[in-house]
C-alpha cells in the first residue's frame, strides 16, 4: 500500500474515461488529481464522484474527496501523466506538459487511434507510453460514469517501477490490466473496433439497440471487413481484440437475429444503456473524433493505393452530422442503403 500511495498521477482531459480511470487509481491509494472543464468541477464539487459498472460494486466518493481542477499547476508534481483528451487535442497536449510536468515525468497516452504517443513524446520531449481502454464509460448523471462493456486495460511495457506501481494500484481497485511490448498492433486491433462508434452515433441510440438490427451489424461487418483489408495490405497486423478474432466477429455480426444473439451475450458484454462517447460528443456539440478512425482508415488507403469505399461513406456521414450538432438517427436500413452498391 505504501508504494501505492506515493504515486502522484495527474489525469489530462479528465473527462468520462479520465474519471472513470482516476477514481480506481485512487480507490487504490495513489494520489491523483483531475484537470478538466470547468462543468465538471462544478459537477464534482456538487455531488462528488459514483463510478458504476455492469458487474462490479459501484465506486463512490464524497463531495470534496477528489481533486478536480483546471488550471495545470499540478502536472508540475506528477510522478505520472494519464493523457485522455481526445485525439485532435494530442498538440495541445504536449504542449501543456513540456510547459509544466518535470523532464522525468511519465506520460501515458490513453487515447483513441493509433499516434497519439508518438505525436506527444515528439513535441513534449517526455518519454510517452501508448495505452489501450477496451472498454466504454459515458456520464451517467452530474458525477457519475458508468462502465457498460467489459475489457482489460493494455499499456505499453517500459520496464519502469512507475508503470509497475501504477498496475498494482488498477489491479488493487479491480480493474483488469495488462503490459505489452507492440501496442500499436493492439492500437489497430481496438481501432477496428472503434469503428462502431460513428453508427452510433448516426444511429442515435445505445450500442445494443443497434447491434439488435441486421441491417445495423451488417453495415459494422462491411466496414470492419474492409478495414481489415486494409491495414493487412498496407502490412499491417491488428491484434485480435476481446474473446474473438476480428474475421469471426464480422461473422458473427452477419448471424441472424435469432443466432446473433445468444453468440453475443456470450462473447460481447454490453449492458442496455452502454452508449459510444462519439454521440456523447455529436449531442454534447464537442469535436468529432472521426478523423481518427474511419479518418484513419481512409487515410492508410489512400497512403498505400488502396481504397476505402465504405469507411468513406461513414465518415462522410459523420462529418454532416457534426456540422449539424445533431444525429441523423438513421435506422439499420438507412445505413445499409448508404453503402448499398459499394
Amino acid at each position: 500500500m505504501g508504494a501505492i500511495q506515493k504515486l502522484n498521477v495527474v489525469v489530462l482531459g479528465a473527462g468520462s474515461i479520465g474519471c472513470y480511470l482516476g477514481g480506481y487509481l485512487q480507490k487504490a491509494g495513489c494520489g491523483v488529481t483531475l484537470i478538466g472543464r470547468e462543468t465538471l468541477k462544478w459537477d464534482f464539487e456538487m455531488k462528488g464522484l459514483e463510478l458504476t459498472h455492469y458487474k462490479r460494486a459501484p465506486i463512490v466518493f464524497p463531495r470534496g474527496a477528489v481533486s478536480y481542477v483546471t488550471d495545470y499547476g499540478p502536472l508540475r508534481h506528477a510522478d505520472i501523466v494519464l493523457v485522455c483528451v481526445k485525439s485532435q487535442d494530442s498538440a495541445e497536449a504536449a504542449q501543456i506538459i513540456a510547459n509544466f510536468a518535470k523532464p522525468e515525468c511519465l506520460v501515458i497516452s490513453f487515447q483513441n487511434g493509433v499516434n497519439n504517443q508518438v505525436i506527444i513524446q515528439n513535441q513534449s520531449g517526455l518519454e510517452t507510453l501508448g495505452a489501450v481502454v477496451p472498454f466504454n464509460v459515458t456520464k451517467s448523471g452530474r458525477g457519475k460514469f458508468h462502465c457498460g462493456t467489459e475489457g482489460d486495460l493494455i499499456i505499453e511495457n517500459n520496464k519502469d517501477k512507475r508503470l509497475d506501481t501504477l498496475v498494482k494500484a488498477f489491479r488493487k481497485s479491480g480493474m483488469g490490466v495488462k503490459t505489452v511490448s507492440d501496442i500499436q498492433s493492439f492500437q489497430w486491433g481496438k481501432l477496428l473496433v472503434n469503428l462502431n462508434n460513428a453508427l452510433s452515433a448516426l444511429s442515435g441510440d445505445t450500442l445494443r439497440a443497434g447491434l439488435s438490427q441486421k441491417s445495423y451489424r451488417k453495415v459494422l461487418a462491411a466496414m470492419l471487413e474492409e478495414g481489415l483489408a486494409i491495414c493487412e495490405g498496407a502490412g499491417l497486423t491488428p491484434k485480435n481484440f476481446g474473446k474473438t478474432s476480428t474475421k469471426k466477429t464480422i461473422s458473427v455480426l452477419r448471424l441472424p437475429n435469432a443466432l446473433f444473439t445468444p453468440v453475443m451475450n456470450s462473447i460481447l458484454k454490453i449492458d442496455e444503456n452502454a452508449r459510444s462517447s462519439m454521440l456523447d460528443d455529436l449531442e454534447a456539440g464537442k469535436n468529432s473524433e472521426v478523423e481518427y478512425l474511419q479518418g484513419a482508415i481512409v487515410g492508410l488507403a489512400e497512403q498505400t493505393g488502396q481504397y476505402a469505399p465504405i469507411n468513406t461513406i461513414i465518415l462522410n456521414e459523420v462529418r454532416k452530422a457534426f456540422r449539424l450538432h445533431q444525429s441523423p438517427q438513421y435506422s439499420g436500413d438507412d445505413m445499409l442503403a448508404l453503402i448499398d452498391g459499394t
